[in-house]
């Protein structure tokens, strides 16, 4: 297994493989933690003791879903927004939406098959983006070790992704926009937030339109309403999103105060 997420290594000594190199790895929302011995790992999983082999098999596994989650970009200030931390109080509306977050989840062989994207939608500090990344880490969760992929952005992040291609002999613009359509969920937050030029909207429909035809669904996040977000991302964009998705409206106070 690579460890890609490496803090540090320090020689350690194991008593059935002699010497190794340690390495600290990252956790997601976790405290970093020791590999411990490789060749101890391999064998835990390949032993013919069926309780020690089931131990080994879950810890490489749940190491590879860390990878994967590392790998998604989820910011630090959203690593602890699980959709087992939605907090939904006596509102019917936010329970709601946490049904169809969860119902997304469940259902995510299925929709993925079909490309289903989601449109959450709705005024700030309304846990938008909580839902999101909820509905991300619970995909991989799920998957990662599978071999699914996972990515949160936003839509200014993509934007300057293309802008620094510019003049640039060693990225292209259409790797930019390859690697935004590979992974099998993208999240796209704060869509809205742009100067909504015709650059944009090209930048932004090029992405939406890409995974569109991959039939790889999309999470957008914004601030806006259906009628503006045609404004901002174009006609074209919105009806590949709305295209057998889902939209939720946040029409409840922000949790914010005067944010």
């Amino acid at each position: 297994m690579s460890i890609r997420h490496s803090i540090e290594t320090t020689l350690r000594e194991c008593v059935d493989h002699g010497q190794f190199n340690d390495s600290l790895v990252e956790q997601f929302g976790a405290e970093p933690d020791w590999y411990g011995c490789p060749r101890c790992n391999f064998d835990k999983r390949h032993s013919s003791d069926s309780v020690i082999r089931a131990v080994g098999v879950t810890v490489h596994r749940d190491r590879l879903t860390n990878e994967r989650l590392l790998d998604a970009g989820i910011p630090l200030r959203f690593q602890s927004c699980s959709l087992d931390t939605w907090a939904a109080g006596d509102s019917q509306d936010k329970l709601r939406a946490w049904h169809m977050a969860t119902g997304y989840v469940d259902a995510f062989s299925e929709n993925f098959g079909v490309g289903r994207s989601v449109m959450l939608l709705g005024q700030v500090g309304t846990g938008k983006t909580h839902l999101a990344t909820g509905i991300l880490q619970q995909v991989i969760r799920n998957f990662g070790s599978q071999g699914l992929i996972g990515r949160y952005t936003t839509a200014g992040g993509i934007i300057r992704s293309v802008k620094d291609t510019f003049g640039n002999r060693d990225r292209s613009e259409s790797a930019v926009y390859a690697e935004l359509v590979s992974p099998h969920l993208l999240v796209i937050d704060e869509i809205g937030v742009q100067h909504g030029t015709d650059f944009e909207r090209t930048v932004l429909f090029e992405v939406i339109n890409g995974r569109y035809e991959q039939r790889k669904p999309t999470i957008i996040v914004s601030n806006l309403g259906m009628t503006d977000l045609r404004q901002c991302l174009g006609d074209r964009a919105v009806d590949r999103l709305r295209e057998g998705g889902l939209a939720v409206l946040f029409r409840w106070a922000s949790a914010r105060g005067d944010a």
